[in-house]
């Protein structure tokens, strides 16, 4: 018999970036045209040997690339609706429609950009024809040669502003790449972003914010050793988020060092007691450490802060469970059911002590020599499994693709020579 294994509570945290970078306003509103003609002229006066050796020559192309890459960018935002977008793309080309699940797509097909709806909000777009294909690497390469010819020092505050705005283009980049899963992209552009401030105009800078989320991005990617170092530079930097001491707890368990990832999560505890997410992870470390007392003292804690949290109250059944509590546990997976009438885990769980209690009645049984002791032992036994009966339909009703509540009342009314019922589960198992 399949007993659930200890629940880990599990954290719903950052399907997207809670980082949000802010453009520079867009000097024209989608001019293609205009911008390709300057990017010519820009083309042109790098290759002059007079316009060459200017700074300007190369902070304005550094700009236009960073305005080039910004195009889409300054006008879009995720989650607008169809007619804001079509305020400055008007219609399209062509409406492409598809069903992703229960979900209604629609792609605004245009001549140089498609615009992805989902339910009627922008999810994402996509430059078909790009201006420049790799503008921000670019405008990266000016910024260089400004500084080379900078050697007067006047055209710093020029240098310092482009820089500036180069950063939150690739901050921008850095951000949408992460709300795409393209972890890796992501933290090389948080890299490049922070690479900008080591140049010696930005006096060495420091984004503890970008720290962070470059963090973040690296251990998505799971490159744990770099996660683990800049998560510990943006804590040397006194990075006040209590989501720090989560991550940077996961990044150093992945890496292998377990003693450093526990000193961390308690210094988080201790810095924010109630905080949600670092209890929670806390709470899993002793669960799977098995430190039973130390979860059940925490999840009390935890109760008392969120006491409508059913996840809690199923982690400290478990752990009763697990420790051979079984009225305790079978009290906690009571509530838990009474906390949300479809809890699939409760009711399975319950199932499972009635099941158990089942089978270790009928094992003591098998002991008995006395034939009518015995007799009173098997009907003990068969009121257990009758008692898990409702428990398990339930949970098979909850998830009727759920092999193990199937395959735990085939038995139970295999045993209980129950001929219908036990019909009706194998023809459900055979389907599935």
């Amino acid at each position: 018999m399949k007993r659930i294994s200890l629940f880990l509570i599990a954290m719903f945290l950052f399907a997207g970036f809670s980082l949000k970078a802010q453009a520079p306003a867009a000097g024209s509103v989608l001019n293609y045209t205009g911008l390709e003609n300057k990017l010519k002229k820009s083309d042109a006066d790098i290759l002059d040997a007079k316009k060459n050796l200017k700074a300007k020559t190369w902070t304005s192309r550094a700009q236009l690339l960073i305005d080039i890459f910004n195009i889409n960018n300054d006008l879009l935002r995720v989650g607008m609706d169809q007619t804001n977008a079509k305020i400055f793309y008007k219609e399209p080309k062509e409406v492409q429609t598809l069903q992703e699940g229960g979900d209604q797509i629609e792609i605004l097909v245009y001549e140089r950009v498609n615009l992805k709806f989902r339910n009627g909000a922008l999810e994402s777009w996509t430059e078909t024809k790009k201006i420049h294909e790799t503008p921000l690497e670019e405008a990266k390469k000016a910024i260089d040669e400004a500084i080379k010819l900078n050697g007067d020092g006047k055209a710093n505050a020029d240098i310092v502003a482009t820089i500036d705005n180069l950063k939150i283009a690739f901050e921008t980049n850095a951000v949408s790449a992460y709300e795409r899963k393209e972890f890796k992209t992501s933290y090389d552009n948080f890299m490049e972003l922070l690479n900008l401030n080591k140049l010696p105009l930005m006096n060495n800078r420091i984004d503890t914010v970008d720290i962070y989320f470059a963090g973040r991005a690296a251990l998505e990617n799971k490159d744990y050793p770099e996660a683990v170092r800049l998560f510990g530079e943006a804590a040397s930097y006194n990075y006040n988020d209590p989501f720090l001491y989560v991550f940077r707890k996961q990044a150093l368990f992945a890496n292998g060092d377990t003693a450093t990832g526990v000193q961390v999560i308690n210094e988080g505890f201790n810095k924010f007691p109630n905080h949600q997410s670092i209890m929670i992870e806390l709470i899993n470390y002793y669960l799977t450490s098995n430190q039973s007392e130390e979860a059940l003292r925490l999840l009390g804690v935890a109760k008392a802060n969120d006491p409508q949290n059913v996840s809690y109250t199923f982690a400290e059944g478990s752990l009763y469970d697990k420790m051979g509590k079984f009225e305790d546990a079978e009290k906690a997976y009571k509530t838990c059911i009474e906390m949300d009438p479809n809890f699939y885990n409760g009711y399975y769980n319950l199932g499972v002590i009635y099941f158990n209690r089942a089978v270790k009645i009928y094992e003591d049984a098998s002991r008995i020599s006395d034939n009518s002791e015995f007799e009173k032992m098997q009907v003990q036994g068969d009121d257990a499994l009758k008692a898990a009966i409702p428990y398990m339909q339930k949970a098979s009703q909850i998830d009727p693709t759920d092999r193990y509540s199937l395959e735990t009342l085939k038995t139970i009314f295999y045993r209980l020579k129950m001929n219908d019922e036990y019909q009706v589960v194998v023809d459900k198992l055979n389907a599935l």
